[in-house]
């Protein structure tokens, strides 16, 4: 009997080490993992190097995975010991490649003071309606008490949840996200926030009204429980989105020329200068900060959405609209020593726990740069 050869992409196996694939991906790596001894023994390879965190580049990888399929396809008899140096060669060659490597202390480096500088942790400042100040963590855990001294919520485990019933009165509290910094909070109808850094959330302790109104600047991801009969509206300054029961992404920051909303599953309408569109799945609004109409794009909704996850994901991104998103993360800044880097190109994928010394290294190395770091601010120029 014939067995069907069975192929599988490396961006499938690595949404799976990284808890971000979707059920398809899990079953289409079930499949090939059962398809053939190999295919585990590089599957345990490859998750030992994930596990280090050593970074690479999906076209670099997809590359080297080619390679390699096609090596063993002449080679049907390969042994263990063989093979796993075939494994191996997927990832190290990448890794410099890459310019991924670990900088000893020892090491004269213009990245020597990435060292002081770490990724971004739960940390976020809640506004009460009295105009009391509590500091969020991951460590404390807080009771959130009303003006009556009414229990409406509790803080623990980088979550801010709100009692179902926390208040019949009209209250507010906002919950801001400084820099370096994100925050999970349960709002009182049982709606999952995910804030990223430099976010602010505005929100009633409890909705009373006939409609369910934030107010979010920066980036967020919403999860919003199911109520046709009081729909959930969230308002930038730009425009406002309306659904009743859905998962989407909203990013909207200041200083950011455009402002994306996508949609992950339901439905929403978003509504922008007088113009309401019905977004669908896989979709995303965009609104540029000129005042142009705004447009509906299909989109890979991962590229938007990982962050909440733990992961970066970079496809044909410039290095500009990089740097914007490690600055707010890492509390870092970006200067570029002329205008021609800020287009430069960069693909790829990491966790957003990646040492920012060796992040940097793949920076220069992919965007063909030279980064100098004093301090919290970075110099990007060229070689």
């Amino acid at each position: 009997m014939v067995k069907k050869k069975i192929d599988i992409e490396y961006i499938v196996i690595w949404r799976n080490l990284n808890n971000v694939a979707s059920a398809e991906e899990q079953s289409e790596l079930r499949i090939w993992l059962d398809a053939n001894d190999k295919h585990r023994l590089l599957y345990e390879h490859i998750k030992v190097r994930n596990e280090h965190d050593v970074v690479i580049t999906e076209d670099q990888i997809e590359q080297r995975w080619l390679k390699l399929q096609h090596t063993l396809d002449k080679k049907p008899s390969i042994g263990i010991k063989r093979w796993l140096q075939y494994a191996a060669a997927i990832i190290l060659p990448i890794a410099v490649a890459a310019g991924v490597f670990y900088l000893s202390d020892k090491s004269e480096t213009k990245l020597e003071m990435a060292h002081q500088i770490t990724p971004g942790s739960a940390k976020a400042v809640l506004h009460l309606s009295n105009g009391e100040l509590l500091e969020l963590d991951d460590e404390n855990k807080l009771f959130i008490e009303d003006e009556h001294g009414n229990v409406i919520g509790v803080d623990s485990t980088n979550t801010l949840r709100y009692n179902a019933n926390a208040s019949m009165q009209a209250s507010y509290n906002t919950i801001n996200i400084p820099r370096g910094a994100e925050y999970q909070l349960v709002l009182s109808d049982g709606t999952k926030v995910w804030l990223n850094s430099e976010s602010s959330l505005t929100y009633p302790v409890n909705f009373v009204g006939e409609s369910r109104e934030v107010l979010l600047t920066g980036e967020a991801f919403f999860d919003v429980t199911t109520n046709r009969e009081k729909p959930f509206i969230v308002k930038t300054n730009k425009s406002s989105v309306k659904v009743f029961g859905t998962q989407f992404n909203v990013m909207s920051y200041a200083d950011e020329a455009i402002e994306q909303t996508t949609l992950v599953e339901g439905s929403i309408a978003v509504l922008y200068n007088n113009q309401e569109v019905m977004v669908k799945p896989g979709q995303q609004a965009n609104i540029q900060s000129s005042g142009a109409e705004m447009s509906i794009v299909e989109v890979d909704t991962q590229l938007y959405t990982d962050w909440k996850d733990g992961v970066f994901r970079f496809e044909e991104m410039t290095l500009k609209e990089v740097a914007s998103k490690l600055s707010r993360w890492y509390n870092v800044d970006f200067y570029f020593a002329n205008e021609d880097m800020k287009g430069r190109m960069i693909t790829g994928a990491m966790k957003r726990s990646t040492d920012f010394e060796l992040l940097m290294s793949l920076v220069e190395k992919s965007a063909e740069v030279e980064i100098v770091i004093n301090e919290n601010t970075v110099l990007v120029k060229g070689k």
